[in-house]
């Protein structure tokens, strides 16, 4: 049994079973009209495949480069000073809320920007972090601030009078993001790695497991696994190979969770409380091949300027890719729309970046690009929230307009 499992819900027994029933169901269905082949087995599991976007050039959704507001430039001193932002969202009355990992603080600022108050800071007190990471919003306004480590501090706020609660997370447990309100906070739990896998070289994706809090947020009960972190283990160590893939679990704030692997352009959806498997969408198709040269660059990023000869040596013993993750991040948007972002790596992080759009049943909308150096993070009903880099790499935390045609 995982760490963090207190029982009352339902494992799915392997990815590989998920993965089978799918190619069984897919192979039976008949082609659709329009661009999707759609199918339901007998264990009333959907399957989505599109092979082309619904939209046409009319239709399609766009992210405007001016941005609506930039957190950066509506006032001056330590407020509106940003490193390491984590997270950025639409809180209530028009608010927004940023989560500063170097002052391991929540900012809340009025509608046009306005520095309002901070919650938090570093340490390990009430209401304190070590690591802050993200921050989700409950139906009610509250916020619910979390530190990235695996059972690290959390704390509730209320955007008038501040601290409601904290605690600490279960023990092995991390959070993952909840770009849209949600009642009930979710994790993911690493297993410790035996020591007979710590001996055994080579690529290993040990599984992790998604979990659902408990009320007070100090225990989990286990939903599903899927397969973890890539990691390549040698005699002096270990380290997350080149290009590796990694767990995605995004809750979609109705109780259900958009979980995938990135072997490729396809994703899940799954009752957070069972654990049952309701959708798989795909998009086949899509090239993910990359040359030599584009892993150099991606290694050369990892190393640095001046790495050391162990680096070096250790970095040049990782497994060369042959292709790139399916994707870099999921995100379900206000709407319930899977965003599924291309894998961009360090070497291309200063790009232009293409999301894949999939509406509530898995169809394929289209493409979104957001501008480069900006990182997404949540998209509502017309606005896209994130951080942009500028030339100094200064961050900016922006709102830009999600424009939808018609």
């Amino acid at each position: 049994m995982p760490p963090g499992r207190s029982g009352g819900a339902t494992m799915l027994s392997s990815w590989g079973a998920i993965l089978a029933m799918a190619a069984t169901a897919t192979a039976g269905c008949e082609a659709a009209p329009l661009s999707t082949n759609t199918s339901r087995d007998s264990l009333g599991v959907t399957i989505v495949e599109s092979i082309a976007p619904l939209w046409g050039a009319r239709d399609a959704w766009r992210i405007e480069e001016e941005p609506i507001l930039d957190l950066a430039e509506t006032g001056s001193g330590e407020m509106h000073a940003f490193f390491r932002a984590r997270d950025a969202l639409r809180a209530g009355s028009g608010h927004l809320a940023v989560a500063d990992g170097a002052s391991q603080q929540v900012r809340v600022y009025d509608a046009t920007g306005r520095f309002v108050r901070a919650f938090g800071g570093p340490g390990e007190g009430p209401g304190e972090f070590r690591s802050l990471w993200t921050v989700v919003l409950r139906p009610d306004g509250r916020l619910v601030a979390l530190d990235r480590t695996a059972g690290g501090s959390g704390a509730e706020f209320d955007l008038e009078s501040g601290l409601v609660s904290s605690f600490r997370m279960p023990e092995g447990v991390s959070p993952v993001r909840h770009p849209v309100p949600s009642d009930v906070v979710w994790g993911l739990n690493q297993a410790s790695a035996t020591d007979e896998e710590r001996r055994r070289a080579g690529l290993r994706r040990p599984p992790v497991t998604i979990v659902r809090f408990s009320e007070d947020r100090m225990s989990s009960d286990s939903v599903t696994s899927l397969p973890g972190y890539e990691n390549f283990i040698v005699t002096e160590g270990d380290d997350i190979p080149i290009m590796g893939r990694l767990p995605h679990a995004v809750p979609d704030g109705e109780g259900r969770i958009a979980m995938g692997t990135a072997d490729g352009l396809e994703y899940s959806i799954i009752d957070g409380r069972s654990g049952e498997l309701r959708l798989i969408a795909r998009i086949p198709g899509v090239p993910l091949t990359v040359s030599s040269a584009e892993v150099d660059r991606e290694r050369e990023e990892w190393l640095g300027p001046d790495p050391s000869p162990f680096i070096r040596d250790f970095m040049a013993r990782l497994p060369e890719p042959v292709e790139k993750p399916g994707y870099q991040r999921m995100i379900v948007d206000a709407d319930g729309h899977v965003w599924v972002g291309e894998y961009l790596g360090l070497a291309r992080r200063d790009e232009p970046q293409e999301w894949y759009v999939l509406d509530s049943s898995g169809v394929w909308l289209g493409v979104v690009e957001t501008p480069a150096r900006f990182e997404l993070m949540r998209v509502g009903d017309d606005e896209a929230f994130g951080v942009r880099r500028d030339a100094d790499d200064v961050e900016h935390p922006q709102v830009l307009r999600l424009v939808k045609p018609g």
